[in-house]
C-alpha cells in the first residue's frame, strides 16, 4: 500500500486484532485511491477537481435522494480574448476565475458545497437549491469585477476587442461576460451524471444567447425558464 497499490488485499484471517488493523489499513487504501484518483485528475492549473470528482459527486448526491442545483459555469467570447492577449493572459482569468468561483460557494453554498473545473473556461458547482441565487449573483458580481482588470484601456474602453469568430471571419467581441446554466436536480428527475449534463449544456446554450453575465434555472427534464 505505501508502494502505491491500494488494491492490495493482505489476506489477514479474521478474529484477532491483526486482522482488524488489516481491515483498517484495506478502507484507508481504498480512500487513498479515491484520492490518489482524484489529485491526477485534479487541473493543473486552477488546483479544481476535474471530471472524475464531478461525476463522483453527482452521482453520491443522485443516491442520497435529496435535492441540490449542479450549476455549469461558461466565459462568453473567452476563446478570442485568448488569441488577441495571449496564453498566458487566458490562463491567468482561468485561474482567477477558478478563484472567486470557489470563494462564491465557500461564502454562500453551504458547507456541502463543492466546485469542479470540467476543463477551458467551463466550471461547475454543486450546491443546496436554496442557494442558487446568492451563490450565482456572487460569482457574478466578483467576475464582472475582476474581468475588466485583464483588459487593456483602450480595449475597454471601446467595450471589447477585434478577432476573428471560429468561422475565420474578422468581427467585435464585448468583453467577456459568464453565463451559470443552473438544473435543480433529484433522483426522481435525473437517473445519472450524464443526465444532468445534457440538460446542463441545453440551458448553456440559452444562456449564452442572452447579452451580458447571468444565470439560468432550467425547467424540470432540462427547459429552460
Amino acid at each position: 500500500m505505501a508502494a502505491g497499490d491500494f488494491d492490495y488485499n493482505p489476506n489477514v484471517p479474521s478474529g484477532d486484532e491483526i486482522s482488524e488493523l488489516a481491515r483498517d489499513f484495506t478502507k484507508m487504501a481504498a480512500r487513498l485511491k479515491v484520492l490518489e484518483q482524484m489529485s491526477l485528475d485534479a487541473s493543473p492549473l486552477t488546483r479544481l477537481p476535474g471530471n472524475f470528482a464531478i461525476e463522483r459527486v453527482l452521482e453520491d448526491r443522485l443516491q442520497s435522494g435529496g435535492t441540490f442545483a449542479f450549476c455549469y459555469a461558461d466565459l462568453d467570447n473567452f476563446k478570442p480574448y485568448g488569441d488577441h492577449y495571449g496564453y498566458a493572459k487566458g490562463s491567468e482569468l482561468l485561474r482567477v476565475t477558478g478563484d472567486l468561483i470557489q470563494a462564491a460557494v465557500k461564502a454562500y453554498g453551504g458547507s456541502d458545497g463543492f466546485v469542479g473545473h470540467v476543463g477551458g473556461d467551463d466550471f461547475v458547482m454543486v450546491i443546496p437549491a436554496a442557494r442558487v441565487s446568492v451563490v450565482c449573483e456572487a460569482v457574478i458580481e466578483s467576475f464582472n469585477a475582476e474581468v475588466v482588470k485583464h483588459y487593456a484601456p483602450e480595449d475597454l474602453s471601446v467595450g471589447g476587442i477585434e478577432g476573428c469568430d471560429r468561422y475565420g471571419v474578422q468581427r467585435f467581441f464585448p468583453v467577456i461576460t459568464i453565463s451559470i446554466a443552473v438544473i435543480i436536480c433529484g433522483r426522481d428527475q435525473y437517473s445519472s451524471a450524464v443526465d444532468i449534463a445534457r440538460a446542463a449544456a441545453k440551458v448553456k446554450d440559452s444562456a449564452k444567447g442572452k447579452p451580458g453575465s447571468k444565470y439560468m434555472i432550467g425547467a424540470p427534464r432540462g427547459g429552460a425558464a
